[in-house]
Parts: structure tokens; C-alpha cells; sequence
């Protein structure tokens, strides 16, 4: 049957490579261009998990080795210039490359097609990390595909996906078309035999023990019993314990004597050939030993066999078998096994009702039924994209951005202030406290405080300005590092510490929570300024901000202008040194905090209206767009290496202070120009918090209220510290302060 052109790309494991995905892959693959003719392009993308890869049909046009991450950028491109309507992803944990498979995110989040992901596997109590991929994929894809009634409600109570986002569809069968195995048995020597069948990949999780010592009590019984035990050690289990699972097998047969009455066929068997075995079977038998499997493709084939059928209570077992569809018996109970094996093997009539009542519910199986669906799900997908695409005025991000909260910034801290970093989402006291980021909250709090008036930022002022003072000598320095038991580390600190601590400072000065702050913050910058002279490139940037913030209040203070154009001339000096055509930056290498830079510049001329520091800012600005903009997505210099000029750039450890430094440039260049190209960046820049970056996964926690520490090579760090935090929050108030802007553009 033609159907109306439609061009689909599927994504996932592909055969001849030997596993279950594979084939399903394969599966609806060819039932889906059947179905629709010759007018529509289908075709496959394949996951390698080997170097040489696999003899590919050519269905298959792209394939991406698992383990390498650039692959699915390219997988992307290549989908993205074919023309295609919609992306069908096969998703189970173990298919694609880095923590959890967290790769297929990469190529998901790059594609500019509407997305289906199939997902083979729904755990009931996930990792974070694997919780957080499903979340992740639920937000992107269109729908997500489950094959049983529990993957659905898992997926709404577990994961929090709404319900409009989940389809449920069968597992495709062939079509299998008779009830008679007379013809089968014959072929496989086994006329005149009661067969039982249990096939797919081998491992111990399988149960096949099970079924072995239910044995010797039936063949007395019923001597021409045989149970085949069909399929290949599944690679994984070969490649890290060799034959070990098979070779207990047969040992345990010999022990038992069931040589005659026991067969292992140790190959992957074409579809043609598993048809005939399934055919050839009276009674199959899944006995796998735990409940967490969600769908199964042997399951789904034997009903679609009409085979009567005996299982263990695996979650997708008890549903298909519901309403007396087949047997079920408790793990691991060969008791109870034997004892149902014997009422159907001596009852044909029974065991004949049984098979009739198979067979007729998995005629709706059959692939060209299944296929029809998933095609209907695809126009569906594919027409709701358009249509948002068309409607959709206000930018996707914009609607996305979670409320401004300060849950796990109080969980990080104490009475004495903020605990530099997190065990996961558990303050870590080993790490004690540092005024980085204490000053760096002191800021965040009282911004939030003066644009937002939560009483939960006021009341945190007071935690972290009172360790900001006590970090200060009495010469004005400051120390950075405290232990938890409150004793210093070091005499003098960072000057990324001191800048940032006297940015702190100059914002309460120009807009103090209370009165009385601006008195002390006023005497602790006092204090400071003789030391500003001497900080190095990025102390001495963000010290600016601090001049600059006293300046809005203090305009008159020509000691401080003084003061601002000299850190500003310095930073010139330095540009003009170290730019050349190709390299417009302020020293040799891209590192940490960059956007800081050109943002003290912006602020500058803000006050000192000196087109030397505006042309500077903008031309630091756009060379960091050039280095940390790719495929319209930020993409941060990673800090194991960063991008030495003439050198390779890192790509990981991406940090989140890099990514708020940006947005806090983007504003400042927006409030200095008005062009609102910076606000559009700007949005763009906090995307990367929320999955718009290298491997499209939120690194904010929606739960917990933290922030991942960064963007690592295998995923997300599963840490939640006090910087990464800090500086999410800080980027996030930035947006709510230009919201109303922003969304007008």
C-alpha cells in the first residue's frame, strides 16, 4: 500500500549486527519503507560498537562508531541536509557512547527534524543520570514510543513526562501464517516430539536453569520432550566471561542425563529460520530471572507464532499474558514450572485453546499492522512540528526558564558560609569554604535581593558578606581559603577572589539590602583599593565591576574614575600587544571566565563614554562568538587545556562560569548599545545551562535547584557545588531582569 511521500532516518543498531535492537531496528525499518513505497526515502543510520564495523545493507547511508562523540554531530549534519520529516531514535542505555549512552543526546539535540524516540528500556528506579537523558529526550522529541501500559505509567510517574508525549505501540512480528507445525517439526527432526523453545541472546539472566531442572521428572512422564535452547552467548557476556553461562549449561544437562532431551543451537538464526522454529514449538518458555524488563522481542515473536506460552512475572510477560494469554510461574521455581508443564502437555485440547488464543491476539502485531502506526505517528510528528514552527512567535528557551529559587544554594550553606563544593547534592565539608565563592554569592544575593525582594536572598547576605569581611586583612588583601574547622589556608588570596570581592562590595555600595551594608561594604573597599593596581588580567576585570558598580552610586568620585580608566587602559594595553587579524584577545590563550573581560569594557565606557573601550569590547566579544559559537549552540573552551593560540582548542571540562560570564557580557553589551542581536545571544548563552550545548543535556537540576559543576566528556557532572550553582543563579536573574525585553524580540 503507497502511502503519500514521507523521508524518515532511523537511528540506532542495525543487523547484521547480532542483538535484539538490531533487528527490531531492521524490523520496522523495512516495514516502514514498504509500507510506503518507492516515492519515500528511508534509510538507517547504524551505531557501531567495533572499529571494522558491520557488511551493512544499503539502507544504511551514514554509521557512527558509539564511542566517538564527534560521530553523532556529523550523523546529525547529514540527517539534517536529507531532506528528511522525522528522526526515528531507538533508545535502550547500552546503544550509544558516554555516561548512560548520554551521546545520542548530541546528535538528538543538533537535529533541526522532528524526533521519535523508541524507547526499549524504562527503568523503574533510574539513576539521575539515566533519569535525566529520558527527561531530556522527552523535551526534545516530539513523542516517545513505549511497547506496554507499565513504560507509559512509568514514564508519567517516575520521569514526568506528559501523557500527550507517550504513544504506545506493540513490538512488531512477522506475519506468521498457520497454526499447523507438522510441516516444521519434520524439517528440524523433531516430528512426533513435544518441543519446547526458548531462544534470543544467552546470558545467566535468562533462568534457562530454570527450566533445566524442571526436566527430569517430565521426560519419565513424557519421554519425547525436547527443549531447545536457541541463540548465541550475547556478545557482551562472551567478550567479559567467554562461554562460561553456556558451558554450566550443558554440564548441568549431563548431570542431570537430559543429553537426549536438551538441545543448544549456539547460532543467531536468520528471521526465515527462527520462523520455522517457532512454528515447530508447542509450548515457549521465557524464564528470565528478575521483573525489570519492560519488552521483549522473543516474547512478542511467540505470540505472533501462536506458540503457548510459559513465562516468569517480568513486567511485560504479565501484561501480554493477561486474560489467561499464557501461564505464568514465580522466578527461579522449577516446581511450580514442571507442574504447569505437565497440566498442558497432557491436556492437547487445553494446550490447543491456548496456542488459538495466542496466535489471534498477536495477529495485531504482525509488522505491516505495526508499521501503519508508527507511519501515523510520524505524519502526526512531523505536521505538529511544521505547524509550531510556523505558530511559535516567542522563543522556545524563553519559555523554558525555570522560576529563580535558592533551594540548594541554602543546602550548601552553613553559619559560616558557602561550602565550596557538593558530594553529588551533599554539601561536601572536606572542601571547606573559599571567598570566591562566597563573594560571588554575596552579589548573586544582593542582585537578587534588589530585583527580585525575596526575603530568602536577604536573609543570605548577611551569611556572606560577614566571611567576605572576615577574609580581609588589615592591610586590605583578602584571603580566599578556609577549612571547615575555620582555619586559614593561605595568607593572601587569588586575585580572581580579591575582583570578585570588591565587585561584591561596589554593588552593595550602589544598592545596599539595608542601609547599614553600604557602611561596611563603603569601609571594606576603601581598604581594598590600594591592591587593584596590581591584579593580574581577571582580577583586575572584575574589580572594574566593582568600580564601576561604587561609580553609579558615587558619580562624582574622580579618584575612582581615575582608577577605572587606568584598569582600562591596561587591559588595551594589553590587547594591543597580544591582537592580531586573527587573534583579537587580551593574552595567548582562551581559559576560564572570558566573557568578564569584555564586559568590564562595556561597563567602562557606560561611564567614561570612550570609544576606544567600546571598539575593544566588541571586537574581544565577537572573537569569543567566533571560538565559542558552533552549530548556533555555545560551546565553551573546556578547562582540561583550554585553546592555546596555534594549538587545539579542549572542548571538556566545559564550567558553568564561563557560560554566565558570557551572559552577563551579552547584557552589558545590550544595555550600552541597545542592539537587541546581543539579547538574542544572550538567550543563547544560558541555553547551555538548560541542554543547548556539546551534549544536550540540562546541567541545571530542576529537582534539586543546583547546577552540574560542568560539562565533562562521558556527560554532566554529577556534582552540584557552590560555583557551578552560583553561577547558574546569577546567569538565570540576568534573563529575568531583560525577560520583557527579550521576549519582544
Amino acid at each position: 500500500m503507497s502511502k503519500s511521500p514521507l523521508h524518515i532516518a532511523f537511528v540506532g543498531n542495525y543487523s547484521p549486527r547480532l542483538c535484539g535492537i538490531a533487528t527490531f531496528t531492521t524490523d520496522l525499518c523495512e516495514a516502514t519503507a514498504k509500507r510506503l513505497g518507492p516515492r519515500s526515502h528511508v534509510f538507517a543510520v547504524a551505531v557501531n560498537d567495533t572499529d571494522q564495523g558491520y557488511a551493512y545493507p544499503s539502507r544504511v547511508e551514514f554509521t557512527l562508531q558509539k564511542n566517538q562523540q564527534s560521530d553523532y554531530y556529523e550523523a546529525a549534519n547529514f540527517i539534517n541536509a536529507s531532506n528528511t520529516d522525522v528522526v526515528c531514535v531507538q533508545h535502550e542505555y547500552g546503544i550509544y557512547g558516554g555516561w548512560d549512552g548520554v551521546y545520542i543526546l548530541s546528535l538528538i539535540s543538533s537535529l533541526s527534524i522532528p524526533v521519535v524516540v523508541v524507547l526499549h528500556t524504562v527503568l523503574k528506579t533510574p539513576t539521575p543520570n539515566q533519569k535525566k537523558i529520558i527527561q531530556e529526550m522527552a523535551q526534545r522529541a516530539g513523542q516517545l514510543v513505549v511497547m506496554s501500559e507499565l513504560a507509559v505509567s512509568l514514564l508519567q510517574e517516575v520521569y514526568a513526562v506528559p501523557a500527550g508525549k507517550i504513544t504506545r505501540l506493540y513490538h512488531g512480528t512477522p506475519d506468521f501464517t498457520s497454526l499447523d507445525n507438522r510441516h516444521y517439526k519434520k524439517r528440524f527432526q523433531v516430528e512426533g516430539n513435544q518441543t519446547l523453545l526458548t531462544f534470543g541472546l544467552l546470558s545467566p539472566n535468562k533462568g534457562i536453569e530454570t527450566v533445566i531442572h524442571a526436566l527430569p521428572g517430565l521426560v519419565r512422564e513424557f519421554p519425547k520432550l525436547i527443549y531447545v535452547v536457541l541463540g548465541k552467548t550475547h556478545p557482551n557476556v562472551r567478550k567479559e566471561y567467554g562461554e562460561k553461562y553456556r558451558t554450566g549449561l550443558v554440564a548441568l544437562v549431563d548431570k542431570l542425563g537430559l543429553q537426549e532431551h536438551v538441545i543448544f543451537d549456539d547460532r543467531f538464526v536468520s528471521l526465515e529460520e527462527l520462523y520455522a522454529w517457532l512454528m515447530a514449538t508447542d509450548i515457549y518458555i521465557t524464564p528470565y530471572l528478575n521483573e525489570a524488563q519492560i519488552v521483549s522481542g522473543t516474547l512478542s515473536y511467540a505470540f505472533g507464532a501462536g506458540t503457548a506460552i510459559i513465562s516468569t512475572p517480568y513486567w511485560y510477560a504479565k501484561e501480554l499474558l493477561a486474560e489467561g494469554r499464557g501461564m505464568l510461574i514465580g522466578f527461579a521455581d522449577s516446581v511450580a514450572l514442571a507442574a504447569t508443564l505437565r497440566d498442558l502437555l497432557a491436556d492437547k485440547a487445553k494446550l490447543k485453546s491456548l496456542r488459538a488464543k495466542t496466535y489471534q491476539f498477536g495477529r495485531q502485531m504482525r509488522w505491516e499492522i505495526v508499521a501503519e502506526k508508527y507511519l501515523e505517528l510520524f505524519q502526526h510528528t512531523a505536521a505538529v512540528a511544521e505547524k509550531r514552527s510556523m505558530t511559535l512567535k516567542t522563543p522556545a528557551l524563553l519559555l523554558r526558564i525555570p522560576p529563580f529559587d535558592l533551594a540548594h544554594l541554602r543546602r550548601l550553606t552553613d553559619g559560616t558560609g558557602l561550602i565550596q563544593h557538593a558530594k553529588y547534592i551533599v554539601p561536601n565539608r572536606h572542601t571547606g569554604y573559599c571567598l570566591d565563592d562566597n563573594s560571588r554569592a554575596l552579589m548573586l544575593c544582593a542582585w537578587a535581593f534588589s530585583l527580585l525582594r525575596g526575603q530568602d536572598a536577604k536573609e543570605l547576605i548577611s551569611t556572606f558578606f560577614s566571611f567576605t569581611h572576615f577574609m580581609q586583612n588589615p592591610d586590605g588583601r583578602f584571603r580566599n581559603l578556609m577549612d571547615y574547622q575555620r582555619h586559614f589556608l593561605d595568607e593572601t588570596g587569588s586575585d580572581d577572589a580579591f575582583g570578585r570581592a570588591l565587585w561584591a562590595l561596589g554593588y552593595i555600595i550602589w544598592r545596599p539590602p539595608r542601609d547599614a551594608y553600604r557602611s561596611l561594604a563603603y569601609e571594606c573597599f576603601q581598604k581594598a583599593l590600594p591592591h587593584v593596581r596590581g591584579l593580574n588580567l581577571r582580577g583586575k576585570a572584575l574589580a572594574m565591576l566593582g568600580l564601576a558598580a561604587y561609580l553609579r552610586c558615587y558619580q562624582g568620585d574622580e579618584s575612582i574614575s581615575a582608577l577605572l580608566r587606568e584598569c582600562a587602559d591596561n587591559l588595551l594595553a594589553l590587547y594591543k600587544e597580544v591582537a592580531t587579524d586573527d587573534w583579537h584577545w587580551f593574552e595567548d590563550i582562551i581559559c576560564y571566565d572570558n566573557g568578564i573581560m569584555p564586559m568590564a569594557l562595556f561597563q567602562t565606557y557606560a561611564l567614561l563614554r570612550d570609544e576606544k573601550y567600546l571598539q575593544t569590547a566588541r571586537e574581544t566579544l565577537e572573537f569569543l562568538e567566533k571560538n565559542l559559537i558552533r552549530n548556533g549552540r555555545l560551546s565553551l573552551i573546556g578547562s582540561s587545556g583550554w585553546y592555546k593560540k596555534g594549538s587545539p582548542r579542549a572542548q571538556y571540562d566545559q564550567q558553568p562560569i564561563d557560560a554566565t560570564a558570557m551572559v552577563l557580557a551579552y547584557q552589558s553589551a545590550y544595555w550600552v548599545t541597545q542592539d537587541k542581536e546581543y539579547l538574542k545571544k544572550m538567550r543563547l548563552a544560558f541555553g547551555w545551562f538548560l541542554g543547548e550545548n556539546d551534549m544536550g543535556m540540562s546541567l541545571y537540576d530542576h529537582e534539586t535547584k543546583g547546577c552540574a559543576d560542568g560539562l565533562l566528556a562521558e556527560g554532566i557532572s554529577l556534582n552540584q557545588g557552590g560555583e557551578s550553582t552560583v553561577s547558574f543563579l546569577m546567569a538565570l536573574l540576568a534573563m529575568i531582569e531583560e525577560y520583557e525585553i527579550a521576549d519582544a524580540v
